[in-house]
C-alpha cells in the first residue's frame, strides 16, 4: 500500500505488467490466509496458487519462478500492495544475484526494484538488458518510466524514441507525451496523445487507461478543465485503477470538490495513498469520521517509519503539513523524498512545505529544476511565486 503512495510512478511498468501478466501471489496452501482484501475466488489468486504448487515440485525451474513472480508483481501493482512485490522478489531469491543474467530475468528484476523504488539498481539492470537485447520494448518503456521519476529526461526521451521506432502507436505517443509534458511540450504532447487515442479506439483497455490518465495529468497541470473528462474516462474503463484514482482525487481536492473526492474514495480505505486523500476530503467536508481517519493514517505512517519504509515520504509530508500542521516535519519529509523522486508531485510537496516554513533556500533545488526542465505546470508556477513573495 505505502509502496504506491503516489505514485504509481510506475505507470509504464503497471501497463506492461497488466498486458504481460494478467494474474498475481497466491498462497501455495489453501489454508494460508493472505490479508489482501481480495476474495479467495479471485482468478489471479488461483493462478498464483497453481504456479506456486508447480514451483514447489520444481524449485530449480527459473521459467516457472519468473511466471509466478510476474503475477505476484502484477498483483502488487494492480492492488497497490507492497507485500506482493516482496513475494515476487522472494520467489526469485535464488536467482536474484545471478550474473550474467538473461535479459528477461534482468527486466523482471528491474520491474521489482522499480516497484520498491530502488531506481538506480533497476536502471542498471535495464541498461544491461538493453545491451544484450536492444530491441526489448518492455525494457525501453520501463527505463523511460524510471528516468521520468528520477529526472533523467534525456535518457527517457531516447528510450521513448527507440520504442516508437519499433512500435509506433498509442503506447509510443503516451510515452512521448508524458516525457514531453515535463520538458516544455505539454500542449503539443496533449494534442498528439489525444489524437492517437482517437485513432486507436480498439486499443487494449489498460493501454487506454494509461493514455487517459496521462492526458488528465497534463491537462491538470495546464489548468485545462478537460482533465475531468480524461480522468473520468480512465476510471470508466477501470474503476479500481489506483493511480487514476489518486490523480483524480487530488484534482477534486485542488478544486474544492472534496465531497466528490470523499465519494470517489469510499471502499479504498486499505490503500494508503487513497486513504490519505480520503482523510483530507473528510477534513475539508467536516465528515464525522475525520478523527478516526486521521488517527489511523498517523498510525500507518508511523508504522512505515519504524520499518524503515521510505517509499511513503511524499504523502507523509502532505499529512504533516495539511493535517498535523507541522511544517518543519513536512519539510524534512519532502526534502528526503526529493533526493529520490523528481516529479511534479514531489516538487509540489517540497514547495508547499518550504512556503509554510518560509524557507526559500530549502526549495532552491525545486525552483532550479522547474527552470531547467521548462515544465508547464500552473500549480508549480503559483507555488514558486508564493515562495518568492514569502521570502
Amino acid at each position: 500500500m505505502r509502496l504506491f503512495n503516489a505514485a504509481r510512478l510506475i505507470l509504464l511498468t503497471g501497463l506492461f505488467t497488466q498486458l504481460a501478466a494478467a494474474a498475481p501471489f497466491v498462497p501455495a496452501d489453501d489454508n494460508q490466509v493472505v490479508e489482501s482484501g481480495l476474495p479467495n475466488a479471485d482468478p489471479r489468486v488461483r493462478q498464483m496458487r497453481t504456479l506456486a504448487g508447480v514451483l514447489k515440485q520444481r524449485p530449480d525451474d527459473l521459467a516457472i519462478a519468473m511466471r509466478l513472480a510476474s503475477r505476484q508483481l502484477a498483483m502488487g501493482v494492480a492492488e497497490a500492495d507492497p507485500r506482493f512485490v516482496g513475494y515476487a522478489r522472494g520467489t526469485l531469491a535464488r536467482w536474484w544475484q545471478d550474473e550474467p543474467a538473461s535479459p528477461q530475468l534482468r527486466i523482471l528484476r528491474a520491474r521489482i526494484l522499480q516497484a520498491q523504488h530502488d531506481f538506480a539498481r533497476a536502471a542498471a539492470d535495464l541498461r544491461a538488458a538493453l545491451r544484450d537485447a536492444p530491441l526489448s520494448p518492455q525494457a525501453l518503456l520501463v527505463l523511460a518510466s524510471i528516468d521520468e521519476v528520477t529526472g533523467d529526461f534525456t535518457e527517457a526521451k531516447d528510450a521513448c524514441a527507440r520504442f516508437a521506432a519499433m512500435h509506433p502507436g498509442l503506447a509510443a505517443s503516451a510515452c512521448a507525451a508524458s516525457i514531453g509534458s515535463l520538458t516544455g511540450a505539454a500542449e503539443t504532447g496533449q494534442a498528439a496523445l489525444a489524437d492517437a487515442l482517437t485513432k486507436n479506439p480498439t486499443a487494449d483497455a489498460s493501454l487506454r487507461v494509461w493514455a487517459l490518465t496521462i492526458l488528465g495529468e497534463i491537462a491538470q497541470r495546464r489548468d485545462d478543465p478537460v482533465a475531468t473528462e480524461y480522468l473520468r474516462g480512465a476510471l470508466a474503463l477501470d474503476r479500481r485503477d489506483v493511480y487514476a484514482l489518486t490523480i483524480f482525487a487530488d484534482y477534486l481536492l485542488d478544486h474544492n470538490r472534496a465531497a466528490e473526492a470523499l465519494q470517489l474514495l469510499r471502499g479504498f480505505e486499505r490503500i494508503d495513498a487513497l486513504y490519505l486523500r480520503l482523510t483530507l476530503a473528510a477534513q475539508a467536508t467536516g465528515d464525522p469520521h475525520f478523527l478516526e481517519y486521521r488517527e489511523d493514517m498517523a498510525s500507518r505512517l508511523e508504522a512505515a517509519r519504524r520499518q524503515g519504509d521510505t517509499l511513503h515520504l511524499r504523502d507523509a509530508s502532505r499529512f504533516a503539513l495539511e493535517i498535523e500542521r507541522n511544517s518543519a516535519r513536512a519539510l524534512d519529509f519532502a526534502q528526503q523524498n526529493w533526493a529520490v523522486h523528481k516529479t511534479p508531485y514531489d516538487a509540489r510537496a517540497l514547495l508547499a512545505a518550504a512556503i509554510a516554513c518560509r524557507d526559500l533556500a530549502a526549495a532552491r533545488p525545486v525552483v532550479d529544476w522547474v527552470a531547467m526542465t521548462g515544465i508547464e505546470d500552473r500549480t508549480l508556477e503559483r507555488l514558486v511565486g508564493r515562495l518568492i513573495s514569502a521570502g
